[in-house]
C-alpha cells in the first residue's frame, strides 16, 4: 500500500508540472495573441490615418488642378499660391486631415498633408511633390503693326522696335519690328520706300511692291508676290504654304515654297547661310535664267529642288480654341473688348459733351478735375469735376493701384464725347498736388473723340491716361498728345492708350465711317491704340511709338512705327493668347519626419 501510495504522488507530480507547462504555454500563446492584435490595431489605425492624409493631398491637388484648368491658363505659380489655400481640419467620418501648400523651390509646390484617426490616436505626415510649369502666352501686343484683317503700308516711314524699359529710342533700337495679320486670307501690302526692320507674316498673301527691303523673314500662308526691282528686297527667307512670284532683286537667305515658284531674270536667291538648297518648292517651278538660277552648276528645275519643303503656316486664331465665343469675342479681340463695353459704359453716367475750347486749361487727376478759364485776363478755376468709382475689367486681375480707396475698382470720368479744339490744353497730372506720387487717369466716352487745331494733351511724369471709347478717334492737324515719359507706368499701365469698340455702319464705304481711328498729326505720338472692329489710319508725319492694333492697318504718310518691347510686358485682364497652358505635374512623395513637418505647417501659410 505504501509504494502504490508513492507512485501515486509521482504521478501527482507530473500532472501538476505538466498542467503549469500547459499554462505557461496558453499564457505565451494568449500574450503573443494580444500583442498581434494590438500591432494590428496600431498598423489599422495608422494605415486610416495614411488614407486620412492621402485624401488630403488629393483634395488639395484637386484644388490645384481646378484653380489652373477653370479660367486661369495663364497663372503663374505665384498666382497659385496666391489664390489656392490649404485644407484646415477637413473632417471625414471619425478621422480628419489638414494640408499646407508650399514651394521651397523654384517651379515646385508641396502638399503637406497630416491625416488623424480616432482623435490623437493615430497621425500619418505625408508630402506630395508636384512640378508647375508656367504657361506659354503670347501677349496681345507683340508687334508694332497687326492688322488683323490686312495691312497697308505704303508711306515713307520705317518700322522697327525700341525697348522704353532700357533706355531710349536712338540708344535701344533694334530689329523686332513685326508685321502681321491674323485672321485667314488677309493680306499685307508693303508698298512705301522706308524698310521694315522685322519679319513679315501675312496670313494671306504677302506683296513687297516697295522699293526698300524686309530686314528679316516673310512668310506666307497664301503666296509672295515680289515685284521688279533691285537690290536687297528680303533680307532673310522667304517662306510660303503657297506660289512665289520673283520678279526682281535679291533675297538673301533661301526660298522654300510648297507651291508653284516662278523667277524672272532680275531676281536672285543668295543664300547667305550656304543652306545645301538655295530653293525648294511642291510645285512647278518657272525659271527664265536657267544659268542664273542654278545652284553649284545645277539648275533650279532640278529635281533635287522640286521637293515639297512642307513650311508650316503662319499661326491664324481658331475659332474653336478656348478663349474664342463667337457670341462676343472676335478674332482680332483677345481682350473681348467690344462685347464688355456696354458694361464699361453702364456706369456712364454724364451724357454731357465736353468741350475744351482756345483759352481753357482742362487738369484731370485720379480722383478729381478742374477748368480753368481766363477770367479779366487771370486764370481762375471754373469748374470742378468729380470722378466717379467703376470696375473695369481690363484692370480687375492685376489690381492696379489708380488712387482709389477701393482696390477692385476704378476711378473714371464719364463724358458723352470729347473734343479738344484750337489752343486748349489738357492736363493729367499725378494725385499729391505737388505732382509726385503718381496716378492713373481714365475715361469713358460714350462717343467721339477729337483734338483739332493747336490743342495739347499733356500726360506728366508717373501717370497715365486710359481712354475707353465707343465713337471715332481724331488726332490730327497739329494736335500734339505730349507724354513726359512714356512706357509703362509703376502702376503697370502704358502711359496713352485708347481702347476703341468703334464699328463701322454696313454698306457705309466712306473713309469716315470706315476709319474709326485716324492719326493724321505731325507731332511725334506715344500711344497704345487697341480697335479690333475698325479700320485705322495713320497718315501724319509724326514718329508713332508704342503698338497699334485694329481690324485693318493703313500707313502712308511719312510717319516711322516704332514699337515698344516694353509692352510685351502690360498684362490687362486675362489678356494674351494661351498657346500652352499651365500645369501641374505629380513628379512622388517626399518623407519628412514629423517635427519637421509640424515645424513647417506652423510657420508656412499658403507658401508665403
Amino acid at each position: 500500500m505504501k509504494r502504490f501510495s508513492r507512485q501515486s504522488g509521482f504521478t501527482l507530480i507530473k500532472v501538476m508540472l505538466l498542467s503549469t507547462m500547459a499554462s505557461v504555454v496558453v499564457f505565451t500563446s494568449m500574450k503573443d495573441t494580444l500583442v498581434q492584435e494590438r500591432l494590428s490595431g496600431n498598423f489599422q489605425k495608422d494605415l486610416n490615418a495614411r488614407l486620412q492624409a492621402e485624401k488630403g493631398v488629393f483634395a488639395t491637388a484637386d484644388d490645384l488642378n481646378d484653380y489652373v484648368t477653370s479660367g486661369n491658363t495663364a497663372a503663374t505659380l505665384a498666382d497659385v499660391l496666391g489664390n489656392v489655400s490649404g485644407i484646415n481640419n477637413q473632417v471625414t467620418g471619425d478621422g480628419q486631415f489638414s494640408t499646407t501648400i508650399t514651394s521651397p523651390e523654384a517651379g515646385i509646390i508641396e502638399i503637406g498633408s497630416l491625416g488623424n484617426k480616432y482623435g490623437v490616436d493615430a497621425a500619418n505626415n505625408m508630402v506630395a511633390v508636384f512640378k508647375f510649369t508656367d504657361a506659354v502666352v503670347e501677349p496681345v501686343f507683340n508687334n508694332p503693326v497687326t492688322g488683323c484683317k490686312g495691312v497697308n503700308l505704303s508711306g515713307s516711314g520705317l518700322v522697327d522696335s525700341y525697348d522704353s524699359k532700357t533706355g531710349s529710342y536712338e540708344d535701344t533700337k533694334s530689329n523686332n519690328g513685326d508685321v502681321n495679320t491674323v485672321i485667314g486670307d488677309s493680306d499685307v501690302v508693303l508698298s512705301g520706300h522706308s524698310p521694315i526692320r522685322g519679319d513679315v507674316k501675312a496670313s494671306g498673301i504677302l506683296y513687297l511692291k516697295g522699293s526698300s527691303p524686309v530686314i528679316g523673314n516673310v512668310q506666307s500662308n497664301t503666296g509672295i508676290d515680289i515685284s521688279h526691282g533691285s537690290g536687297t528686297r528680303v533680307q532673310g527667307d522667304a517662306l510660303t504654304q503657297g506660289f512665289i512670284i520673283h520678279r526682281g532683286g535679291d533675297i538673301t537667305g533661301v526660298v522654300r515654297a510648297n507651291g508653284n515658284v516662278e523667277m524672272l531674270w532680275g531676281a536672285d536667291i543668295l543664300n547667305d547661310g550656304n543652306d545645301p538648297l538655295d530653293i525648294q518648292y511642291g510645285g512647278t517651278g518657272q525659271f527664265e535664267l536657267a544659268t542664273e538660277h542654278s545652284q553649284d552648276g545645277v539648275y533650279y528645275s532640278a529635281a533635287k529642288f522640286n521637293v515639297n519643303p512642307n513650311v508650316e503656316a503662319v499661326r491664324v486664331y481658331d475659332p474653336d480654341s478656348p478663349n474664342h465665343d463667337s457670341s462676343t469675342v472676335d478674332e482680332c479681340d483677345p481682350l473681348a473688348l467690344p462685347g464688355n463695353m456696354p458694361t464699361i459704359m453702364a456706369a456712364n453716367n454724364s451724357q454731357e459733351n465736353l468741350v475744351v475750347k482756345s483759352n481753357q486749361i482742362f487738369t484731370f487727376r485720379p480722383q478729381r478735375a478742374g477748368l480753368e478759364e481766363k477770367v479779366q485776363g487771370q486764370w481762375q478755376e471754373t469748374r470742378e469735376w468729380i470722378s466717379s468709382e467703376t470696375d473695369i475689367y481690363l484692370f480687375g486681375v492685376n489690381k492696379q493701384v489708380h488712387g482709389r480707396l477701393n482696390e477692385d475698382s476704378e476711378y473714371v470720368y464719364n463724358m458723352k464725347s470729347l473734343t479738344i479744339g484750337g489752343d486748349g490744353l489738357v492736363n493729367v497730372k499725378t494725385v499729391a498736388s505737388n505732382d509726385i506720387g503718381g496716378g492713373d487717369v481714365i475715361w469713358l466716352i460714350d462717343g467721339d473723340f477729337i483734338m483739332t487745331g493747336n490743342s495739347r494733351l499733356h500726360i506728366a511724369k508717373g501717370t497715365s491716361l486710359t481712354i475707353f471709347v465707343t465713337g471715332k478717334v481724331r488726332l490730327g492737324g497739329s494736335a500734339q498728345v505730349i507724354t513726359e515719359e512714356p512706357g509703362i507706368t509703376e502702376s503697370g499701365l502704358g502711359t496713352f492708350n485708347i481702347f476703341s469698340s468703334y464699328k463701322p455702319e454696313p454698306n457705309n464705304n466712306s473713309a469716315d465711317n470706315k476709319n474709326g481711328v485716324i492719326v493724321s498729326g505731325t507731332s511725334s505720338l506715344y500711344a497704345v491704340i487697341y480697335a479690333p472692329l475698325t479700320s485705322i489710319s495713320m497718315n501724319g508725319s509724326g514718329q508713332f511709338f508704342g503698338t497699334v492694333r485694329g481690324a485693318t492697318i493703313e500707313a502712308n504718310g511719312g510717319s516711322g512705327i516704332h514699337f515698344d518691347e516694353a509692352l510685351k510686358e502690360l498684362k490687362l485682364g486675362n489678356a494674351g493668347t494661351v498657346k500652352e497652358p499651365a500645369k501641374l505635374e505629380f513628379m512622388g512623395w517626399r518623407y519628412k519626419h514629423p517635427e519637421e513637418f509640424t515645424d513647417e505647417t506652423d510657420t508656412t501659410s499658403n507658401g508665403e
